[in-house]
């Protein structure tokens, strides 16, 4: 779990659960289902407004699943 802000170190944090997909908004994370898709938990840094992202632990494999997806290539 994250303990400080990745960018002013800060211990100040807040967060929430959201889903990757809206009704207005695009698919964040494309492939991990229509009728319930992925989620994420998203902290807010109350210090500098900084927004770290992570995939639920439980919906990861939706994510690895996905076709949308590819690992990163080094370069």
């Amino acid at each position: 779990m994250i303990k400080e802000c990745q960018a002013c170190g800060q211990n100040n944090l807040l967060e929430a659960e959201t889903s990757s997909r809206g009704g207005y908004g695009p698919d964040l994370l494309p492939g991990t289902g229509s009728f319930r898709p992925a989620r994420f938990r998203v902290v807010v840094c109350a210090m500098c407004g900084f927004v770290h992202w992570f995939v639920k632990e439980e919906d990861l494999d939706k994510v690895r699943n996905s076709r949308h997806f590819r690992p990163v290539r080094n370069q």
